[in-house]
């Protein structure tokens, strides 16, 4: 298990404290510590590499049980980099070139660096990477090698009004992977309704208006990260043979660090990234982005997590980086953690089956605007309520061993989709809606006490097996004719589909098909024969009602009609125009509703979306159990070497009941206190 925290960026801790922290947190017990390596701060020179002071600290890490996990931080480019090659800097679609400089995290400057698709600044970048694991090669210390903090288009942190990166190599890089996905320049054309005569003529475009080329430069952005991850892994394997190597997400991407959307804007997907590591990671602020009250950002901490674990399939995943201190958005730190937080933030990882939490970070920032938040321990080094609480936390979750065990997949899923995401971000940076929409189904469940995870749509062939039953499809106005097939398959096995309004609208170039052969809605054609489909903007909660007048759900900003050949229609509009059916689907069945309910939830929140959300999905949540019953409580299993464990976590101030019965008529029932967790063992009842 990886329980620890970030200690040394340089030049900060001064070294005075390193043999003082390092027994600290021996004494707490913590297992791991995590280094940064900037690349400015080692290769000050060209080809000249000094590793001094993370030597020392290795050393330290030694001598206190400690095993060191080692970050590379290319982002902290060294100048030498700038003069030698000054025309390989970020750009953006206007010509303004994103100069080097101190940002807020790296006190030794050289941010963002430059741009990776120019093969130079590519190989300078992973000869870094290599000489820093070659170094550590033989350290028993060094455990792991991050190679990349919080993968992403780097300067969109700071420039999320700006369209990038378009340098040169990069418009070079689009036309190429432009030339693969279409093999010519007409098919392009036709894609793309344009008349190109040359592929030269090609540029990202300039800003939001048509779908088709904004949905297809953010796609190539989210394809060309993934490439230059894996050129820093293979690096790192280079150097070190042997060494896991890990990346670490900022944010769960589908839902970003505020909940409010950043595949599009930062150009991170975090399922294409956990594909080219051993180790998967996440970094979480909660107090500080995730919510106002304690409510939203510990659900939204758990959502994340949950995200991640789905991405990270068959892999270890862990919080790599969590608030320890205040968080800074202004000049003064303020929204400190509570010890309730840590504790809470903690069950949270291990239920979503997480195998640890390092904290961002040990002690007080010095120096820059994150001074002086985020310090786990106080300014002269003394405990606190978190660093105790940390401690208390990593000692409990050591005992119970889970360091091999996996979550069981729950029988609920949510879908997310890579092209719905990249639809709205194209309708103008607003993947906010599609955010919040799947925030609002998860809180649901959550209220409901129903277990689910996430689905996404890169891994739709094996989720029968995996023991899906109930499917999800929050606001997925786009999607492809593949995604639509896998969904419509997963319903003829026998799952249950629930749609919400207008799913696979557009393709996945962003168009409707509408006045030809095709549907404009080929999901509900197949399903329900439907004919006669419009979509209206709505005007406030758009209530649905059944025959007798009263409330069966509320949606949020459009309504969805259609006449059905098949099926029953179950619900309608103030209007009586139809507004929820279901259909029996081969063995299964597909329920649809004209409008968003999950946004309603986050957007509005109604009390009768909620409710309606949570009779789609399973109680029980697992095949393992018959009942379940466990409102406002988060229950997730964990398969082990010695059995199944049950988490229980109550984000609540008061103490909440449980009760579950298995299929072999065994029963459970306890009390888990507020702002804390329970894990039983469910074979020996421990």
């Amino acid at each position: 298990m990886y329980f620890g925290a970030q200690y040394y960026r340089p030049p900060f801790p001064d070294r005075t404290c390193w043999e003082r922290d390092f027994l600290n947190m021996k004494q707490l017990g913590f297992r791991v510590v995590k280094l940064w390596a900037v690349w400015n701060d080692i290769e000050r020179e060209p080809d000249h590499f000094v590793f001094d002071d993370l030597d020392r600290l290795t050393e330290f890490a030694g001598k206190n049980g400690l095993k060191v996990i080692i970050n590379t931080i290319p982002e902290g480019a060294p100048y030498w980099l700038y003069e030698a090659y000054p025309d390989c800097l970020y750009e953006t679609v206007e010509g303004k070139k994103i100069t080097m400089g101190g940002p807020a995290n790296l006190p030794t400057g050289g941010w963002p660096g430059l741009c990776m698709d120019n093969p130079e600044v590519s190989d300078l970048v992973c000869n870094f990477i290599f000489r820093t694991a070659e170094h550590y090669r033989d350290n028993s210390s060094v455990i792991i090698l991050d190679v990349w903090n919080e993968p992403h288009l780097e300067p969109m942190f700071d420039y999320k009004n700006e369209l990038l990166c378009a340098c040169r190599a990069s418009k070079r890089a689009f036309r190429d992977w432009l030339k693969v996905r279409y093999g010519s320049l007409e098919r392009l054309n036709e894609a793309w309704f344009r008349r190109y005569s040359d592929w030269e003529e090609i540029v990202p475009p300039p800003r939001f208006g048509t779908y088709t080329d904004m949905m297809d430069w953010r796609r190539f952005w989210l394809y060309n990260l993934a490439e230059w991850l894996k050129r820093r892994v293979d690096a790192a394997r280079r150097g070190a043979p042997g060494k896991l190597i890990q990346t670490h997400s900022a944010s769960a991407d589908y839902m970003g660090a505020s909940s409010n959307g950043a595949l599009g804007i930062e150009l991170s997907d975090e399922f294409l990234l956990a594909r080219e590591v051993d180790v998967f990671g996440l970094s979480s602020f909660p107090k500080w982005l995730m919510g106002e009250t304690k409510r939203d950002y510990d659900l939204s901490h758990l959502l994340q997590s949950e995200i991640i674990c789905a991405a990270s399939r068959e892999k270890d995943f862990y919080q790599a980086e969590l608030q320890g201190g205040a968080g800074v958005p202004g000049f003064l730190a303020h929204k400190v953690p509570k010890r309730e937080d840590i504790r809470i933030w903690n069950w949270n990882t291990i239920a979503a089956g997480g195998k640890g939490v390092v904290y961002w970070q040990y002690a007080p920032e010095p120096a820059g605007m994150e001074s002086p938040g985020f310090g786990l321990t106080g300014f002269n080094g003394e405990n606190t309520e978190r660093s105790l609480e940390a401690g208390r936390c990593a000692r409990l979750f050591e005992a119970y061993e889970l360091d091999r065990s996996r979550p069981v997949p729950a029988i609920n899923g949510i879908y997310l989709s890579r092209n719905a995401d990249l639809l709205l971000f194209a309708a103008g940076a607003q993947e906010e809606k599609y955010a919040h929409s799947i925030y609002g189904v998860f809180k649901s469940c959550a209220e409901g006490g129903i277990p689910v995870r996430f689905v996404h749509s890169d891994y739709m062939d094996s989720v029968w097996e995996e023991g899906l039953r109930v499917l999800y499809v929050p606001m997925a106005l786009s999607l492809s004719d593949e995604e639509q097939s896998r969904i419509l398959k997963f319903a003829g096995m026998g799952g249950r589909v629930v749609l919400e309004a207008a799913a696979g609208l557009y393709s996945e170039m962003g168009e409707i098909s509408a006045g030809g052969s095709s549907s404009p809605c080929p999901m509900l054609e197949a399903a329900f024969g439907a004919e006669e489909i419009s979509l209206d903007a709505g005007d406030g909660e758009l209530p649905v009602m059944d025959k007798e007048g009263a409330v069966l759900c509320e949606g949020l900003y459009y309504r969805q009609t259609m006449k059905a050949a098949r099926g029953e229609v179950t619900g309608w509009f103030e209007d009586g125009t139809p507004a929820m059916a279901e259909v029996e689907y081969g063995k299964g069945e597909i329920r649809w509703t004209g409008t968003f309910p999950g946004a309603a939830v986050k957007d509005a929140g109604s009390r009768a979306a909620a409710e309606f959300i949570q009779k789609q999905f399973k109680a029980e949540g697992y095949s393992l159990f018959s009942v379940l019953e466990a409102p406002d409580l988060i229950v997730r299993l964990l398969q082990t070497e010695n059995g199944p464990v049950m988490a229980a976590v109550n984000q609540t101030p008061e103490s909440r009941p449980l009760f579950a019965r298995e299929q072999t008529g065994k029963e459970w029932s306890l009390e888990v206190p507020g702002y804390d967790g329970v894990l039983l063992r469910l074979d020996t009842g421990e």
